[in-house]
């Protein structure tokens, strides 16, 4: 019966025996039948709903041997994936071929039913061929909390290992290294977006003001908070699950910023207090490091002039109030960039920023001409 199919696909066969193919009528084995259907209706959607009363009387035990086929071709499972309605068993099969094609999933994610929906939350090589799938999973409105959590975990094994060998480092600058890891973190964000605070992360956040205000008030300026229970998202720490703190110590100066531009929230946490200039910078020039983040940041009394210096040059961060007023009351903040954005300041503010004896003199002297000149 290849001539049939030739035919079909030439568009040769007669209008009457293409309507004799639609209704199952003309004599075709069942995989010649329904690869003929998925040609005819292609060209001709007219022929649609006379095709799926044909495929409905069709029994699960002829169907599913058909869609197991892994020789299938993946716009054919994708057709009668997508246009087609099948009981559970049929549609697993469907799912469950390697040679459907990610993309095609993703169109019916969103909709699918609860009792298939674990069949593609839990193929992790689909979702690597096209990460999208996830966003599209997240859809569905009979996503689990379990689901959730699995998605969430696929979205920190989708980048690349967090940080390469030394080998695979070694020739290239520090620029360069830089350079790919935010093009691989633009590529994640485009993707998944930024992380949204979790509230766990804001107590955290919260405890770590707490003890950076103590340490403060103590004098103590070497102390920093320290964030436990950090979570990984790949290479080591995705299959050891160890402590952050712990791998980045294990780390070259290389390998961190490659965890300070592409690792997450607790990864960045942990780096902007890095020593090194280049490191703790790669957090600030990260795409996915969040405004709220950087708030976060403009406050620290212990990070390098130059993260807050790169704050400053921001022109979105300084558009929140908060980073600005941070900015202006933080000593280490260079005096240059606190000068200009101390007008910014409510009248409220100056007069606390001229009784802060921790601020530079020059910086309380023009605090306090402006009050008294209401410029």
């Amino acid at each position: 019966m290849e001539g049939i199919l030739d035919q079909i696909i030439k568009g040769e066969l007669p209008e009457q025996a293409t309507l004799a193919v639609v209704r199952g009528v003309f004599p075709l084995e069942i995989e010649d039948q329904l690869a003929a259907l998925f040609h005819i209706c292609e060209a001709d959607e007219a022929m649609l709903e006379e095709a799926r009363g044909t495929v409905a009387g069709y029994s699960e035990d002829v169907l599913k041997p058909f869609f197991q086929n892994r020789d299938q071709r993946g716009e054919l499972l994708d057709f009668y994936l997508r246009r087609f309605l099948f009981p559970r068993s049929v549609t697993e099969v469907l799912l469950l071929n390697p040679a459907m094609p990610a993309v095609a999933l993703a169109e019916v994610a969103p909709e699918l039913e609860e009792n298939v929906l674990d069949l593609v939350v839990n193929n992790q090589v689909k979702i690597q061929e096209h990460p999208p799938l996830v966003d599209a999973l997240r859809r569905n409105p009979s996503l689990s909390v379990i689901h959730t959590q699995k998605l969430e975990e696929y979205e920190r094994l989708l980048l690349k290992e967090l940080v390469s060998t030394d080998e695979e480092l070694a020739g290239k600058s520090a620029k360069e290294i830089e350079e790919e890891a935010i093009a691989e973190a633009k590529r994640f964000v485009e993707v998944f977006g930024k992380e949204k605070e979790s509230v766990k992360s804001k107590v955290k956040k919260n405890a770590a003001e707490a003890k950076e205000k103590e340490s403060k008030d103590q004098g103590n300026k070497e102390e920093a908070p320290r964030s436990e229970s950090l979570k990984d998202i790949a290479g080591d720490a995705a299959k050891q699950k160890r402590p952050v703190l712990e791998l980045i110590q294990e780390m070259s100066i290389p390998q961190k910023i490659q965890a300070a531009i592409k690792g997450d929230r607790e990864y960045r946490g942990a780096l902007i207090r890095d020593s090194n200039k280049l490191v703790c910078c790669a957090v600030i020039k990260s795409p996915r490091v969040t405004e709220s983040e950087v708030e976060f940041y403009s406050n620290l009394r212990n990070v390098q002039t130059d993260v807050l210096r790169l704050i400053a040059q921001n022109r979105e961060w300084i558009k929140n109030y908060k980073i600005v007023l941070n900015l202006v009351k933080n000593p280490r903040t260079p005096l240059a960039f606190s000068m200009k954005l101390m007008p910014r300041l409510n009248k409220a503010d100056m007069r606390f920023l001229v009784r802060d004896k921790n601020v530079p003199e020059a910086l309380r002297t023009l605090a306090r001409r402006s009050i008294r000149t209401g410029k």
